[in-house]
């Protein structure tokens, strides 16, 4: 099947939308406006995606012979970010499965989700100016 890949990456974002939400369901968080900041990083991850396909689909039209699966590539570092948010998310739900989780991902992040931690965004994350 030509879009698997997309098919995977869209079960992950779908999966982590749901347990975001839950999250913040539970937590008292729910924030439209980080939803919406959320839901247009989900948008950019299937464009890159998007991009994925188009080359490796246009390359050779061009005479680019390049066997590189870029879509297999991308949807793959966005399923593992997927997952790493989703094992966030459900570290806060339920704080036991923190310990269980931490075996698979880090467990100092995972610990402070379980915990209350504040997930930073990349763009409020303190910068190293030296």
């Amino acid at each position: 099947m030509k879009f698997t890949a997309l098919i995977v990456v869209m079960v992950f974002i779908a999966f982590d939308i749901l347990t975001g939400w839950l999250k913040a369901l539970y937590t008292g968080t729910f924030n439209s406006s980080v939803m919406r900041q959320g839901l247009f990083h989900k948008l950019g991850e299937l464009l890159a995606l998007g991009l994925g396909y188009a080359c490796e689909y246009t390359f050779p039209l061009i005479s680019l012979n390049v066997s590189v699966p870029f879509a297999g590539a991308i949807a793959t570092y966005i399923v593992i970010m997927e997952v790493a948010s989703i094992v966030e998310n459900l570290a806060k739900l339920n704080p036991e499965l923190a310990g269980i989780l931490g075996k698979f991902f880090s467990k100092d992040k995972i610990q402070a989700e379980a915990e209350g931690g504040v997930h930073l965004e990349p763009e409020n994350e303190p910068t190293d100016r030296t």
